[in-house]
């Protein structure tokens, strides 16, 4: 009888288990589950902070392109809603351009304005607008970089992204004419021997030797002293720029060959960009367009200004005439020919635009 009871006792627990300890509700234990793994997810999401971009540039802080980097900073802040602050640098504070345009191909440095030249020694195809005389005028060169063909395709190119660079706008840098400390310039006979700062371009290098003279490739930071203390006899570039570095009072003879047109270029490091949202590099893009129509328009007039400016200083300008200038343009002709020949595509796109 006691084994009959045990035996029926046991069953009775059995059938009990399922009920006290067995397998959960799901409709009854879900909710709560989820509720409990929501709120800390909630807790825990990252407040929106503000991402800050530094713009690196060696010109002085009141120079036009100077002007429309700050004016770049600030649509962009406009664009963003806050979200992108852009901090700029200039007088080359964080190096001068060869240094600046190393560390935005690490990332270094998120935004650098530099020029073209120095750029043309990591990406070569820059080389072909900085060939002499090649543009016709203002109005052809502003159409070749702006086209689709030549400037856009340059800033945006595979050889730009292999040096982890992109290109956001052009800015206007005018025309490159010489500066001598005490020689009046007509001719390139007039040059001949005389040493001349070059920016450290060889296809600069190369064009101040065609034209008769000693090419001395050299950092802008340098050039004053150089021309005070006679190391070096003459440079070359626009008026704005020239005045900018004081360089009227070491050389203020002005020869107005306008040798080639050159820009300069913003750029982006593309270890910066790979960190931004797609809407956040179209606010950039977008920034950097409008700044660069706004520092055209800044720039034709500072043109005029300076050279009025150069005037009321006590330079001496000297415009060419014609068959001057064609001395220049005769005294290049073989290295556009020779030197240029890899860059005829781009040179036949060029001409198309005229």
């Amino acid at each position: 009888m006691k084994r009959i009871l045990a035996l029926s006792m046991a069953v009775v627990m059995l059938l009990l288990l399922p009920a006290c300890g067995g397998k959960s509700n799901p409709s009854s234990t879900a909710a709560p589950s989820s509720a409990s793994q929501a709120e800390p997810a909630k807790s825990a999401q990252p407040e929106s902070k503000t991402i800050t971009l530094r713009l690196a540039s060696n010109h002085t802080e009141d120079f036009v392109t100077s002007l429309a980097c700050i004016r770049f900073a600030e649509l962009v802040k406009e664009k963003t809603n806050g979200a992108i602050e852009v901090e700029t640098y200039f007088n080359a504070v964080l190096g001068e351009e060869k240094a600046t345009i190393e560390q935005a191909q690490f990332g270094g440095i998120d935004l650098i304005r530099v020029n073209i030249s120095p750029l043309a020694e990591f990406v070569d195809e820059y080389n072909a607008i900085l060939f002499p005389y090649v543009f016709a005028n203002r109005e052809h060169y502003w159409r070749v970089m702006d086209s689709e063909e030549v400037g856009k395709a340059m800033m945006h190119s595979e050889k730009m992204l292999e040096n982890n660079l992109y290109g956001l706008c052009f800015y206007d840098n005018g025309t490159r004419n010489f500066f001598f400390s005490k020689n009046v310039v007509h001719t390139p006979a007039d040059m001949k021997g005389l040493a001349v700062r070059v920016q450290e371009s060889n296809l600069m290098l190369g064009m101040v030797k065609a034209m008769g003279a000693n090419p001395t490739a050299m950092a802008a930071s340098e050039l004053y002293s150089a021309l005070q203390t006679g190391v070096i006899s003459g440079g070359e570039n626009n008026l704005p720029w020239y005045l900018s570095m004081s360089l009227n009072e070491v050389a203020p003879m002005i020869t107005m060959d306008e040798h080639n047109r050159s820009a300069d270029l913003l750029v982006i490091s593309k270890a910066t960009m790979e960190k931004l949202t797609d809407e956040q590099m179209a606010a950039l893009q977008e920034a950097a367009d409008e700044s660069s129509l706004y520092q055209r328009e800044l720039w034709e007039k500072s043109e005029a200004d300076a050279r009025q400016q150069c005037l009321d200083k006590g330079c001496t300008i000297t415009d060419l005439t014609d068959e001057e200038r064609q001395l220049f343009m005769d005294a290049v002709q073989e290295l556009n020919k020779t030197e240029g020949e890899k860059y005829s595509e781009i040179f036949a796109k060029i001409e198309a635009l005229k």
